[in-house]
């Protein structure tokens, strides 16, 4: 066919699955397998530290501090995590990868990225999230848009299923 191209190979490396629990990010796995099965795949879930979460008042970050609460959320934050990096492995076995978990501190954006570099991730792969937000939104609204635009390899954002028809120009 004139002016059409052959769909060029899948980028190598490992996916970089971006998984937080929600049913875009499951989505978004299911859909990727459908390009990249076989793959080798690390399901990252990223959880946010307390000092990063904290608020502008001197008063409370000192008591979050002084009192445990931060060390307490670090501890609840990471067990989260980590379940739900093994419950997005399950989705992304089924769905056709050979997956294992990894999380990641940190604010989302930055850590997504700093994961992909440090594993040489061949695609990252985040869910765009529904048009009512929530926390897929969060990843497909300001994290995935950040992603793809400072990301030094191929990005995937895969549109929710219930995602508004394209407008018309």
């Amino acid at each position: 066919m004139a002016g059409v191209s052959p769909t060029p190979d899948p980028p190598s490396g490992i996916v970089l699955l971006c998984y937080d629990g929600s049913g875009e990010a499951e989505a978004a796995i299911r859909r990727a397998a459908e390009l990249l099965a076989g793959r080798e795949a690390l399901v990252l879930v990223v959880w946010t530290p307390a000092v990063d979460l904290r608020s502008l008042d001197p008063v409370s970050d000192a008591v979050g501090r002084a009192s445990g609460l931060y060390e307490d959320w670090d501890r609840i934050a990471r067990d989260v995590a980590a379940r739900h990096a093994e419950a997005g492995c399950a989705i992304a076995v089924a769905a056709g990868f050979r997956a294992r978990p990894l999380t990641a501190s940190g604010k989302p954006g930055p850590a997504i990225l700093r994961a992909g570099d440090e594993h040489d991730a061949g695609v990252i792969v985040l869910g765009a999230g529904g048009p009512a937000g929530g926390i897929g939104g969060l990843i497909g609204g300001g994290v995935g848009a950040r992603v793809a635009q400072r990301a030094r390899r191929p990005v995937l954002i895969v549109p929710s299923e219930d995602a508004p028809p394209p407008a018309e120009a």
